[in-house]
């Protein structure tokens, strides 16, 4: 794995120095993300499209949709959904309908399974790994597939249920064991 073993202590300290202003919208926003997917049980080339489109809301750039793969794209969504991951062609899959980009591709699925999903973006990236995230680095599905499996490891740890709690506190509801862990990395991974 290329991700260094991780430190406990360093998570909680992490975890304990989250700022968030009230009332901030990208929580807001968030909260309904996620309860739009839950009420679907069989995902539509129209829930699809409402849900990237949304979810470029998050990012710094245009959707641009390659709507030519959207029934491939629903296939892996709705295996997702039912709690299966991605492989790496299937990851590519979606980047291919969604500006070629896995950061959006993860925070699509993590709005869709929040459960085994996190969201992946250069923030993650460079708190992880110490230097500035290139889109080359940070757009490999290999690397995502094992940062899923690095936090997969981390919610198995005794101090995990410990860092929930910090982070759940921090955002004022409940979240996932994936989200509570992507956001330590997020709000600490800002540039300096």
């Amino acid at each position: 794995m290329i991700f260094e073993t991780f430190q406990a202590q360093r998570l909680i300290e992490d975890a304990e120095k989250i700022a968030i202003s009230e009332g901030e919208n990208y929580l807001t926003a968030y909260q309904e993300f996620i309860e739009y997917f839950k009420g679907i049980d069989i995902l539509t080339r129209h829930n699809i499209i409402i849900g990237i489109s949304f979810t470029y809301s998050w990012m710094p750039t245009i959707l641009d949709l390659h709507s030519e793969k959207l029934e491939n794209a629903a296939d892996i969504l709705n295996s997702a959904k039912q709690g299966h991951r991605p492989s790496v062609t299937e990851l590519e899959i979606l980047k291919t309908c969604f500006n070629n980009s896995l950061v959006g591709s993860s925070k699509l699925l993590h709005f869709i399974n929040p459960e085994i999903f996190a969201i992946w973006d250069s923030r993650v990236y460079r708190y992880l790994f110490k230097h500035e995230p290139y889109s080359y680095r940070v757009e490999n599905a290999d690397t995502y597939l094992e940062y899923l499996a690095y936090c997969d490891d981390i919610i198995q740890s005794l101090a995990f249920d410990r860092l929930h709690n910090v982070v759940e506190k921090k955002v004022g509801y409940k979240i996932s064991k994936m989200r509570a862990i992507e956001l330590i990395f997020f709000y600490n991974g800002a540039k300096s």
